[in-house]
């Protein structure tokens, strides 16, 4: 097991996977020798030159896949089994690195786990789960209990983390929905005390519009809400990482020529003596 590094999970959607493609090849940029595995399904993956770049690519196998429209939740709480690291950084897809990260990995010194306070930092003030989640965690935990943010999340794999992500796996699949509500009773349950990391390593462009583009104090760009979809990750990567924005797009033209698989099949090969733009 290599020291440290971070993962990328990328499922489903092919703008899911062409986001977490930019984020990561951004975060190279900032950190030129940090370890980065991407974790996807789609057999896109393995055609794409990321070893060249310092990008491990890790497609799930047929008995890693749950067949559920949540997949990316499913292996989101599933992360610490996938993980070939002792130290990890999770980032979701649709964070965009601004800046180094290097001074993040000290905060393992205070505790094993650690996340960034969500936006709406309190049980009582979650707004995106369903209604019968919430009352059930609200039924359990108080409505003052922090609310972290999944986005980013960093651990040790110790005895205590693995028994943290294992009963998160399980409440989360009580709902199989969105996972945060589930994060907050598995932390409660396991009696996890969880490192609160800045800000500035998970903020989303409303929160930080005043400071985006004049500062270096924006680390970890969250672009959550739909961004990804709407093409305003896109757009963000092409205002800082135009180069790479640039780069990833034209990888993602080969998505058209495959389909969406949950296994790499031997016929797919043939794409590879073939570019896009002459077939």
């Amino acid at each position: 097991m290599k020291s440290r590094g971070v993962i990328y999970c990328a499922t489903t959607s092919i703008c899911y996977l062409e986001a977490a493609l930019i984020s990561a090849m951004a975060l190279r940029q900032q950190e030129p020798d940090l370890p980065i595995t991407l974790i996807s399904e789609h057999p896109l993956l393995e055609l794409l030159p990321l070893l060249r770049h310092g990008i491990t690519p890790r497609l799930l196998k047929v008995n890693e896949v749950d067949n559920t429209s949540y997949l990316s939740r499913y292996i989101k709480t599933t992360l610490n089994i996938l993980s070939p690291y002792q130290d990890t950084l999770f980032l979701d897809a649709d964070i965009l690195p601004l800046q180094p990260i290097s001074p993040l990995w000290d905060h393992l010194c205070l505790g094993d786990f650690g996340m960034v306070a969500d936006r709406l930092p309190t049980l009582g003030l979650c707004d995106h789960i369903a209604e019968d989640e919430k009352e059930y965690t609200l039924q359990r935990l108080p409505k003052e209990t922090v609310q972290f943010n999944s986005g980013v999340m960093l651990w040790r794999n110790t005895a205590a983390t693995q028994v943290l992500f294992h009963r998160w796996h399980q409440e989360w699949q009580k709902f199989q929905k969105h996972d945060q509500l589930a994060l907050m009773r598995a932390i409660a349950t396991t009696q996890t005390s969880v490192t609160k990391l800045p800000n500035s390593y998970n903020i989303s462009p409303t929160d930080s519009a005043s400071v985006l583009f004049d500062s270096h104090s924006v680390h970890l760009l969250h672009c959550w809400g739909g961004m990804v979809g709407s093409g305003k990750f896109r757009e963000f990567a092409q205002t800082f990482y135009p180069d790479i924005a640039d780069t990833v797009g034209s990888w993602v033209e080969w998505q058209s020529l495959l389909p969406l698989s949950k296994i790499v099949e031997p016929s797919l090969n043939h794409y590879l003596s073939a570019s896009p733009r002459s077939r």
